[in-house]
């Protein structure tokens, strides 16, 4: 099983381009750097060391003029025949994945949101396509979990729209209806008055004569 500092140095080499070093590029890489505690490196310690590595490839390839993949994958790939452990990720390294991910698909997380995301995928796997795999698999979880948010938030929405619709057309209705009956009223009242009125001019005409 490899080492914490070899696989966070090889993550960051991968993602870079580089590949193909040996354990004993690893061992150089970790002696340059002092690195006493391989499981425990730090980050300036894992910089330096990815910068080392990539020198030494750069100087190699000038003297040999030799592709560093075709010199050295064949030796790694026997390595990784004998290793049988997993291939760790830092997590600032799987951040920075969902960071570009995210980016690529036009979604924007805030630092919580990323950290969230980060936690559910299992930063150990035997190759970094399948830990791709499962950001990007993450990101679409997310990405359908927050479109039914904003569904659920719409149809809220629009049920309070609905029932504010609803009551202000009652509200509307009776307030017709009163004033209807209002008119109603005041128009059965004045036909009153005027019959009455009536009666009287009659019975005072009727006096009259």
């Amino acid at each position: 099983m490899s080492d914490k500092f070899t696989n966070n140095v090889r993550a960051r080499l991968y993602k870079q381009g580089y590949q193909g070093f040996t354990k004993d590029d690893y061992t150089s890489a970790a002696l340059a750097v002092e690195c006493d505690d391989l499981n425990n490196p730090t980050k300036e310690q894992l910089s330096q060391a990815v910068d080392y590595l990539k020198a030494k490839a750069t100087s190699q390839l000038s003297v040999t003029d030799e592709p560093v993949e075709e010199k050295f994958l064949p030796q790694v790939e026997a390595e990784t025949e004998i290793e049988t452990g997993t291939l760790a990720v830092a997590p600032q390294d799987v951040g920075e994945m969902i960071t570009n991910k995210a980016s690529q698909m036009g979604v924007i997380l805030s630092e919580q949101q990323i950290n969230d995301i980060a936690d559910s995928v299992d930063t150990s796997a035997t190759t970094f396509d399948e830990i791709l795999e499962q950001v990007e698999t993450a990101l679409l979880a997310y990405a359908d979990f927050s479109a039914n948010q904003v569904d659920a938030k719409i149809d809220q929405t629009l049920t309070r729209v609905q029932e504010r619709v609803v009551n202000r057309h009652e509200q509307s209705r009776d307030k017709l209806s009163r004033g209807l009956m209002g008119i109603s009223s005041a128009l059965e009242n004045s036909r009153n008055q005027t019959k009455s009125q009536l009666s009287g001019i009659l019975a005072r005409l009727n006096a009259v004569q």
